[in-house]
């Protein structure tokens, strides 16, 4: 007679911890929620951006099937409108929904003040700007506490420390160029404004929605050029007229720099290219 053995069941089936998915309505909003979770040793959350920016992110919107991706959204992470102007009809939809939970993180008034900007659609560039970026870090992290996915508000002090050191070195580059300079659009014209460099900057583009060059810009245009050389930092997916660009010479230097995305988790991995660009003209 055979012996027969019985295996528990449970040997065999191992229970399995379903990830957490959140998504996202920019690909920025996503690398901050991965480094704040890195940073907090939890590893069963998975992050999706639902909207792929393709060409001018200023000349962007969602598909329909994007939008509609957006509003289901069982947790959607949800930034500043000044950054992406559609998320609003979003946002209004979601509201009418228990079924979905909804992170914002919009631009707080006290970030825009520490910065003479006339707009703030720049500054809703967050990633470029280091206090902006550390307030709205927080400001997730309150949410995720409030939600149960944080047990206790961290208290590490590394992104500002971090951003203090980036911004001073990339003043003392700026400054030790001796060179005005000149942007596609006016994402860091806030930030390199408020370095106080000597020579100045100018953007050519606002980053509103389907902006373009004014008249008042292409007069400081103008104004810069009156150096012998200057800097132009020609951004990835920045559409401007050939016009302006031909005004370009052969004596001027030129940094090639996507403004619109960045990636890993190092919190100013812009800037320091940027810096980095900057440097090499020397």
């Amino acid at each position: 007679m055979k012996t027969i053995f019985l295996v528990p069941f449970f040997l065999f089936v191992s229970p399995v911890i379903a990830g957490v998915k959140i998504s996202c309505s920019h690909p920025e909003l996503c690398r901050v929620a991965k480094i704040i979770f890195s940073e907090n040793h939890i590893s069963n959350f998975e992050f999706e951006s639902l909207v792929k920016i393709v060409g001018d992110p200023h000349e962007f919107e969602p598909t329909t099937t994007e939008v509609k991706d957006l509003i289901k959204s069982e947790i959607l992470i949800s930034g500043p409108v000044e950054l992406n102007p559609w998320i609003k009809k979003v946002n209004y939809q979601r509201s009418k929904m228990n079924s979905v939970k909804t992170i914002n993180v919009p631009l707080e008034d006290s970030d825009y003040n520490q910065y003479a900007s006339i707009s703030r659609e720049p500054l809703s560039h967050f990633w470029l700007y280091p206090k902006i970026f550390c307030s709205l870090k927080t400001h997730m992290e309150e949410q995720f506490v409030a939600m149960g996915y944080l047990k206790t508000l961290p208290q590490n002090k590394t992104c500002a420390t971090e951003g203090a050191k980036v911004t001073a070195e990339l003043q003392s580059t700026l400054e030790s160029l001796k060179l005005p300079v000149i942007l596609t659009h006016d994402a860091l014209l806030p930030l390199l404004e408020s370095l106080k460099f000597s020579s100045g900057v100018v953007a050519i583009k606002g980053s509103g929605h389907h902006s373009e060059a004014s008249p008042q810009s292409v007069k400081k245009l103008y104004d810069a050029l009156k150096s012998p050389k200057a800097i132009w930092v020609i951004e990835t997916k920045i559409s401007v007229p050939q016009n302006i660009l031909s005004k370009k010479r052969n004596t001027d230097l030129v940094v090639n720099i996507d403004t619109a995305n960045s990636e890993g988790t190092d919190y100013f991995q812009v800037l320091k290219i940027f810096n980095e660009k900057l440097k090499a003209l020397k």
